[in-house]
């Protein structure tokens, strides 16, 4: 559900959350940004950062600048003020992936599972060849960044591709770098070596974290994935995987980034015209199949 309105969550002494709802939906996280937007154009006095989310946004204060109450209050006026979200500065940034790729077969036979590529295509009762068809096939919102450095949250943004299947009941105590896998029907790519329990099924050679910043779309910090961005991934061989990593690593590689304002309210439209609820609990189930 959506709260009528906000709750405000303390996350100790220097830090509270602005939870809009306890949905996982885009359309909720548009609200999440819209504020996010109004807090930087007109910041209350001591707020230090700001760290949007799914469906709440982060605040870091400086409590001996501004009281918890006060900020609570200026954040609650704001919020009153905002009216439906009609645009929003949104980037898409193309993402090149090697599906079905030995490393992520690597990890499946290391910690003893199945060929997570071969499970996630009978989870969602298709062949291989339809998950990758469905995964390249539309946008994917990024709705928060976080979790581990460079890592994101994204959702499919048609609903008819939305596509994913259960974690690992035990985790892994590894993840090679920069794959792709599922997490309910969350996608997003591991950033580096890191454990991790999604189910993995392709392999992107370009970098999502790059603390050394070589590459010119570092320069403002190590991480590649913003809130609001628009993620396309598109379907590579294996020669073309190898050609992108010698140029990343070398620095060059030109990161396909269109920088853009898109329009919620025609989204919103749309989604009504497929007969898609606004509000809508997301996953529906428990990620078992009936």
């Amino acid at each position: 559900m959506i709260y009528e309105s906000p709750m405000f969550r303390t996350l100790g002494d220097t830090a509270l959350n602005v939870e809009f709802g306890d949905e996982t939906s885009i359309p909720l996280n548009f609200r999440i940004l819209a504020l996010d937007q109004a807090i930087r154009k007109n910041p209350p006095k001591g707020i230090l950062e700001t760290n949007p989310q799914v469906r709440s946004l982060g605040i870091v204060y400086n409590p001996l600048v501004n009281t918890r109450d006060r900020i609570v209050d200026a954040i609650r006026e704001l919020t009153q003020s905002l009216r439906a979200v009609e645009r929003l500065p949104s980037r898409r940034v193309t993402i090149p992936a090697l599906y079905d790729d030995p490393w992520s077969r690597e990890c499946a036979e290391a910690f003893g599972v199945r060929n997570n590529m071969e499970y996630i295509a009978e989870f969602n009762r298709m062949t291989v060849a339809q998950v990758i068809e469905t995964h390249t096939a539309c946008d994917y919102w990024v709705t928060g960044v976080g979790f581990v450095p460079g890592t994101f949250v994204s959702y499919a943004m048609d609903p008819r591709k939305r596509i994913g299947a259960p974690l690992y009941r035990t985790p892994r105590t590894w993840t090679h770098s920069r794959l792709l896998n599922f997490g309910g029907n969350t996608s997003t790519i591991y950033p580096f070596r890191v454990p991790g329990g999604g189910q993995l099924f392709g392999r992107t050679p370009i970098n999502i974290f790059e603390p050394e910043q070589k590459n010119r779309v570092f320069k403002d910090g190590p991480v590649l994935a913003r809130t609001g961005d628009r993620h396309r991934y598109v379907s590579i061989s294996r020669d073309d995987y190898d050609a992108i990593r010698a140029e990343v690593e070398a620095g060059v590689y030109e990161y396909q980034i269109e920088e853009g304002v898109f329009d919620c309210a025609a989204y919103l439209a749309w989604l009504d015209d497929l007969g898609e609820p606004r509000e809508k609990r997301d996953p529906e189930s428990t990620w078992e199949r009936a």
